[in-house]
């Protein structure tokens, strides 16, 4: 079976077509008129934690790591989280300009939060793959 990060759409791989596709998503259910809810009844921080932690899975995935920076994973993994918080803050602060919406200083940090879960998260999983994957280097003394 081929790997998502092979599969191309228009000439797109599918994860960035998925990022993109959820970004476009995120974007626009933060700025629907509060009035009319379509999602499930959940607490709001719970919301906002989870749309953040899919976004920054997804930018994870889609990332690579730069070899040649002197802390590539601390800048890859830096440049993602920056990112997404200068977003979630734009974003809380054009709520204002919603009908029915407004900025919460919370939500902002319940998307921080998802942010830095989701970073973590990945690296984790990331290095128990790459522990199942290699091969003991141990050897048998006798």
């Amino acid at each position: 079976m081929r790997p998502v990060t092979g599969i191309k759409i228009l000439g797109m791989r599918l994860g960035v077509v998925l990022l993109v596709s959820y970004w476009i998503v995120l974007f626009t259910g933060t700025h629907l008129p509060s009035t009319r809810v379509i999602a499930p009844q959940m607490n709001d921080k719970s919301k906002h934690f989870g749309g953040y932690f899919v976004l920054a899975l997804l930018l994870c995935y889609v990332s690579h790591t730069n070899p040649k920076r002197t802390y590539p994973n601390a800048s890859r993994f830096g440049s993602i989280a920056a990112v997404l918080f200068l977003y979630g803050c734009l974003d809380e602060w054009s709520q204002q300009f919603a009908r029915g919406r407004q900025p919460d200083v919370w939500d902002l940090f319940a998307d921080a939060c998802g942010i830095t879960s989701a970073i973590l998260f990945y690296i984790v999983v990331k290095r128990l793959q790459r522990s199942i994957s290699t091969p003991s280097t141990s050897s048998s003394g006798s």
